[in-house]
Protein backbone atom coordinates (compact mmCIF):
# COMPACT_ATOMS: atom_id res chain seq x y z
CA UNK A 1 0.00 0.00 0.00
CA UNK A 2 1.41 3.65 -0.81
CA UNK A 3 2.07 5.72 2.43
CA UNK A 4 -0.06 8.59 0.58
CA UNK A 5 -3.24 5.80 0.66
CA UNK A 6 -2.65 4.98 4.20
CA UNK A 7 -2.72 8.19 5.64
CA UNK A 8 -5.88 9.59 3.78
CA UNK A 9 -7.41 6.08 5.65
CA UNK A 10 -5.61 6.97 9.17
CA UNK A 11 -7.77 10.93 8.88
CA UNK A 12 -10.44 9.32 7.91
CA UNK A 13 -10.96 7.00 10.68
CA UNK A 14 -9.77 9.80 13.67
CA UNK A 15 -12.73 12.00 12.10
CA UNK A 16 -15.20 9.57 11.73
CA UNK A 17 -14.66 6.39 13.81
CA UNK A 18 -12.94 8.10 16.72
CA UNK A 19 -14.55 11.17 16.47
CA UNK A 20 -11.26 13.02 17.39
CA UNK A 21 -11.49 16.96 17.96
CA UNK A 22 -10.20 18.93 14.94
CA UNK A 23 -7.12 20.48 16.56
CA UNK A 24 -6.17 17.18 17.14
CA UNK A 25 -6.76 15.74 13.66
CA UNK A 26 -5.30 18.93 12.45
CA UNK A 27 -1.88 17.93 14.97
CA UNK A 28 -2.05 14.54 13.48
CA UNK A 29 -1.98 15.22 9.76
CA UNK A 30 0.43 18.02 10.83
CA UNK A 31 2.92 15.63 12.27
CA UNK A 32 2.55 12.48 9.78
CA UNK A 33 2.51 14.88 6.71
CA UNK A 34 5.80 16.12 7.89
CA UNK A 35 7.02 12.52 7.92
CA UNK A 36 6.26 11.81 4.79
CA UNK A 37 7.29 14.95 3.44
CA UNK A 38 10.73 13.83 5.20
CA UNK A 39 10.22 10.60 3.18
CA UNK A 40 10.17 11.84 -0.36
CA UNK A 41 6.96 12.58 -2.20
CA UNK A 42 4.74 10.23 -2.07
CA UNK A 43 1.86 11.49 -4.22
CA UNK A 44 3.64 10.17 -7.20
CA UNK A 45 2.75 6.48 -6.33
CA UNK A 46 6.67 5.97 -5.41
CA UNK A 47 6.71 5.63 -1.47
CA UNK A 48 4.96 2.43 -0.52
CA UNK A 49 4.92 1.50 3.53
CA UNK A 50 6.96 -1.42 2.89
CA UNK A 51 9.73 0.69 1.76
CA UNK A 52 9.47 2.51 5.15
CA UNK A 53 12.04 1.32 8.06
CA UNK A 54 13.02 2.35 11.46
CA UNK A 55 15.85 3.84 10.22
CA UNK A 56 14.04 6.12 8.48
CA UNK A 57 11.94 7.48 11.39
CA UNK A 58 15.34 7.27 13.77
CA UNK A 59 17.08 9.92 10.46
CA UNK A 60 13.82 11.81 10.84
CA UNK A 61 14.16 11.92 14.70
CA UNK A 62 17.03 13.19 14.11
CA UNK A 63 16.82 16.15 11.75
CA UNK A 64 14.37 17.18 13.63
CA UNK A 65 16.50 17.89 16.66
CA UNK A 66 19.29 19.40 14.03
CA UNK A 67 16.55 21.94 12.97
CA UNK A 68 16.05 23.01 16.76
CA UNK A 69 12.56 21.92 16.85
CA UNK A 70 11.87 21.71 20.94
CA UNK A 71 11.68 18.66 22.84
CA UNK A 72 8.09 18.79 23.75
CA UNK A 73 7.83 19.33 19.79
CA UNK A 74 9.09 16.12 18.95
CA UNK A 75 8.13 13.98 21.45
CA UNK A 76 4.93 15.20 20.00
CA UNK A 77 5.22 14.19 16.58
CA UNK A 78 6.33 10.90 17.57
CA UNK A 79 2.96 9.85 19.42
CA UNK A 80 1.20 11.10 16.09
CA UNK A 81 3.23 8.89 14.14
CA UNK A 82 3.06 6.01 16.61
CA UNK A 83 -0.79 6.60 16.45
CA UNK A 84 -1.03 6.24 13.03
CA UNK A 85 1.16 2.93 13.35
CA UNK A 86 -1.10 1.34 15.52
CA UNK A 87 -3.89 2.29 13.22
CA UNK A 88 -2.07 0.59 10.52
CA UNK A 89 -1.38 -2.58 12.96
CA UNK A 90 -4.69 -2.73 13.71
CA UNK A 91 -6.00 -3.15 10.26
CA UNK A 92 -3.46 -5.56 9.48
CA UNK A 93 -1.88 -3.26 7.24
CA UNK A 94 1.43 -4.19 8.40
CA UNK A 95 2.66 -6.36 11.23
CA UNK A 96 4.96 -4.37 12.89
CA UNK A 97 5.33 -1.38 14.40
CA UNK A 98 8.54 0.46 13.68
CA UNK A 99 8.54 3.91 16.00
CA UNK A 100 7.22 2.02 19.06
CA UNK A 101 10.86 1.29 20.44
CA UNK A 102 12.74 4.80 18.91
CA UNK A 103 13.14 7.28 22.24
CA UNK A 104 13.67 11.05 21.94
CA UNK A 105 17.64 11.60 22.20
CA UNK A 106 18.34 12.70 26.05
CA UNK A 107 18.04 16.29 26.08
CA UNK A 108 21.09 19.00 26.50
CA UNK A 109 21.02 20.10 30.34
CA UNK A 110 20.64 23.50 30.49
CA UNK A 111 22.65 25.53 32.59
CA UNK A 112 20.68 27.18 35.36
CA UNK A 113 20.21 30.53 35.15
CA UNK A 114 21.77 32.61 38.36
CA UNK A 115 21.75 35.72 39.98
CA UNK A 116 25.35 37.41 40.83
CA UNK A 117 26.32 38.54 44.84
CA UNK A 118 26.07 41.73 43.43
CA UNK A 119 22.32 41.32 42.37
CA UNK A 120 21.79 39.03 45.20
CA UNK A 121 22.90 42.20 47.41
CA UNK A 122 20.53 44.34 45.59
CA UNK A 123 17.08 42.47 46.29
CA UNK A 124 18.08 42.27 50.08
CA UNK A 125 18.40 46.07 49.88
CA UNK A 126 14.89 46.70 48.99
CA UNK A 127 12.46 44.92 51.25
CA UNK A 128 11.78 47.32 54.08
CA UNK A 129 12.42 45.79 57.53
CA UNK A 130 10.97 48.77 59.82
CA UNK A 131 7.24 46.77 59.22
CA UNK A 132 6.20 43.11 59.67
CA UNK A 133 5.96 42.71 55.99
CA UNK A 134 9.68 43.41 55.33
CA UNK A 135 11.07 41.36 58.04
CA UNK A 136 9.44 38.39 57.21
CA UNK A 137 10.34 38.92 53.62
CA UNK A 138 14.07 39.80 54.25
CA UNK A 139 13.54 36.66 56.70
CA UNK A 140 13.11 34.53 53.80
CA UNK A 141 15.19 36.02 51.00
CA UNK A 142 18.00 35.85 53.30
CA UNK A 143 17.48 32.13 53.96
CA UNK A 144 16.64 30.87 51.11
CA UNK A 145 19.94 31.93 49.53
CA UNK A 146 21.99 31.39 52.35
CA UNK A 147 20.94 27.65 52.73
CA UNK A 148 19.92 27.00 49.18
CA UNK A 149 16.16 25.76 50.29
CA UNK A 150 13.69 24.71 47.34
CA UNK A 151 10.72 27.32 47.85
CA UNK A 152 8.51 24.32 48.98
CA UNK A 153 10.55 23.75 51.84
CA UNK A 154 11.18 27.76 52.58
CA UNK A 155 7.23 28.16 52.76
CA UNK A 156 6.47 24.92 55.05
CA UNK A 157 9.27 25.53 57.55
CA UNK A 158 7.77 25.06 61.31
CA UNK A 159 9.47 26.97 63.90
CA UNK A 160 10.47 23.37 65.13
CA UNK A 161 13.09 23.18 62.28
CA UNK A 162 15.37 26.35 63.55
CA UNK A 163 18.01 25.59 66.31
CA UNK A 164 19.23 28.67 66.51
CA UNK A 165 21.65 28.19 69.17
CA UNK A 166 23.62 25.94 67.22
CA UNK A 167 23.13 27.84 64.12
CA UNK A 168 21.69 24.65 61.98
CA UNK A 169 18.61 24.43 60.03
CA UNK A 170 16.21 21.13 59.98
CA UNK A 171 14.86 20.45 56.27
CA UNK A 172 12.20 17.69 55.41
CA UNK A 173 13.11 17.72 51.28
CA UNK A 174 11.56 15.30 48.63
CA UNK A 175 10.74 11.75 49.48
CA UNK A 176 10.64 12.87 53.13
CA UNK A 177 14.41 13.20 53.34
CA UNK A 178 15.61 14.80 55.88
CA UNK A 179 18.72 17.09 56.08
CA UNK A 180 20.60 19.44 58.18
CA UNK A 181 21.61 22.76 56.79
CA UNK A 182 23.84 25.19 58.70
CA UNK A 183 22.40 29.07 58.49
CA UNK A 184 24.82 32.03 58.09
CA UNK A 185 25.45 34.87 60.48
CA UNK A 186 22.91 37.09 58.36
CA UNK A 187 19.95 34.79 58.31
CA UNK A 188 20.20 33.78 61.56
CA UNK A 189 20.03 37.98 62.88
CA UNK A 190 17.23 38.23 60.18
CA UNK A 191 15.08 35.29 61.50
CA UNK A 192 15.76 36.44 64.93
CA UNK A 193 13.98 40.05 63.89
CA UNK A 194 11.32 38.56 62.48
CA UNK A 195 10.30 35.82 65.40
CA UNK A 196 10.64 39.09 67.67
CA UNK A 197 8.95 41.89 65.87
CA UNK A 198 7.69 40.51 62.61
CA UNK A 199 5.74 37.39 63.19
CA UNK A 200 3.62 38.32 66.34
CA UNK A 201 1.57 40.82 63.90
CA UNK A 202 0.50 37.82 61.51
CA UNK A 203 -0.63 35.48 64.30
CA UNK A 204 -4.10 35.03 64.26
CA UNK A 205 -6.80 32.14 66.23
CA UNK A 206 -6.15 29.30 63.72
CA UNK A 207 -2.03 30.44 63.50
CA UNK A 208 -0.32 26.87 63.45
CA UNK A 209 3.53 26.37 63.81
CA UNK A 210 4.62 27.56 60.58
CA UNK A 211 7.44 30.23 60.76
CA UNK A 212 6.67 32.42 57.66
CA UNK A 213 2.90 33.33 57.65
CA UNK A 214 0.67 35.24 55.78
CA UNK A 215 -1.40 37.99 56.64
CA UNK A 216 -4.16 35.77 57.47
CA UNK A 217 -2.09 33.83 59.51
CA UNK A 218 -1.39 30.83 57.61
CA UNK A 219 1.44 29.26 56.18
CA UNK A 220 2.81 31.85 53.26
CA UNK A 221 2.29 30.38 50.22
CA UNK A 222 4.38 29.86 47.59
CA UNK A 223 2.93 32.16 44.59
CA UNK A 224 2.96 35.29 47.82
CA UNK A 225 6.57 34.70 48.11
CA UNK A 226 7.00 34.35 44.21
CA UNK A 227 5.36 37.95 43.88
CA UNK A 228 6.88 39.80 46.35
CA UNK A 229 10.15 37.99 44.95
CA UNK A 230 9.38 39.88 41.52
CA UNK A 231 8.78 42.77 43.01
CA UNK A 232 11.61 43.16 44.91
CA UNK A 233 13.65 42.06 42.57
CA UNK A 234 11.54 44.95 39.59
CA UNK A 235 12.89 47.60 42.18
CA UNK A 236 16.11 46.52 42.36
CA UNK A 237 16.42 47.32 38.69
CA UNK A 238 17.28 43.48 37.89
CA UNK A 239 16.76 42.83 34.33
CA UNK A 240 16.69 38.72 34.41
CA UNK A 241 13.50 37.40 34.85
CA UNK A 242 13.98 36.66 38.50
CA UNK A 243 12.06 33.27 40.44
CA UNK A 244 12.76 31.92 43.45
CA UNK A 245 14.97 28.86 42.25
CA UNK A 246 17.36 31.02 40.55
CA UNK A 247 18.76 32.02 44.39
CA UNK A 248 19.05 28.11 45.20
CA UNK A 249 21.10 27.96 41.98
CA UNK A 250 23.28 31.11 43.00
CA UNK A 251 23.73 29.49 45.89
CA UNK A 252 25.27 26.91 44.85
CA UNK A 253 27.14 28.49 41.78
CA UNK A 254 28.60 31.15 44.51
CA UNK A 255 29.21 28.04 46.73
CA UNK A 256 31.35 26.57 44.28
CA UNK A 257 32.74 29.51 42.94
CA UNK A 258 34.51 29.99 46.09
CA UNK A 259 36.18 26.69 46.28
CA UNK A 260 33.36 24.35 48.31
CA UNK A 261 33.71 20.38 47.46
CA UNK A 262 31.07 19.30 44.93
CA UNK A 263 29.99 16.68 47.63
CA UNK A 264 29.11 19.07 50.26
CA UNK A 265 26.65 21.10 47.60
CA UNK A 266 25.13 17.92 47.00
CA UNK A 267 24.60 16.96 50.23
CA UNK A 268 23.47 20.65 51.27
CA UNK A 269 20.76 20.75 47.79
CA UNK A 270 19.61 17.26 48.88
CA UNK A 271 20.48 15.80 45.72
CA UNK A 272 20.25 12.21 45.68
CA UNK A 273 22.92 12.16 42.84
CA UNK A 274 26.12 13.53 42.36
CA UNK A 275 25.22 13.79 38.41
CA UNK A 276 22.53 16.51 39.30
CA UNK A 277 25.04 18.86 41.21
CA UNK A 278 27.21 18.43 38.15
CA UNK A 279 24.84 21.23 36.01
CA UNK A 280 27.02 23.73 38.75
CA UNK A 281 30.20 22.78 37.13
CA UNK A 282 29.06 23.81 33.61
CA UNK A 283 28.39 27.41 35.11
CA UNK A 284 31.57 27.92 36.66
CA UNK A 285 33.28 26.73 33.33
CA UNK A 286 30.78 29.32 31.38
CA UNK A 287 31.97 31.92 33.69
CA UNK A 288 35.79 31.22 33.40
CA UNK A 289 35.62 31.10 29.84
CA UNK A 290 33.99 34.64 30.09
CA UNK A 291 36.54 35.80 32.09
CA UNK A 292 39.25 34.66 29.59
CA UNK A 293 38.04 36.39 26.83
CA UNK A 294 37.63 39.43 28.65
CA UNK A 295 41.11 39.51 30.33
CA UNK A 296 42.95 38.01 28.57
CA UNK A 297 45.73 39.65 26.84
CA UNK A 298 47.03 38.29 24.07
CA UNK A 299 44.73 40.22 21.90
CA UNK A 300 45.90 43.27 22.86
CA UNK A 301 49.90 42.54 22.51
CA UNK A 302 49.36 41.22 18.53
CA UNK A 303 48.26 44.37 17.94
CA UNK A 304 50.60 46.61 19.77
Amino acid sequence: MLLSDAVERFFVFLELEKAAAKNTVDAYESDVRLFCRFCGDCSDGDCTLQSINREQVVAWVESLVKRNYERSSIARKLVSLNTFFLFLLREKILTENIVSDIFLPKPRQKIPETLSLKEIEKILSIPNQNNPDGLRDYAMLELMYSSGLRISELCTLPLQALDLKNCFLKIIGKRSKERSLPMGTQSIEALKRYLTIGRPCFIKENTGSALFLSKRGGMISRKTFWRRLKKYSRLAEITKNTKPHMLRHSFATHLLENGADLRIIQEMLGHESISTTEIYTHVDQKRVREQYERFYLRPQLEEE
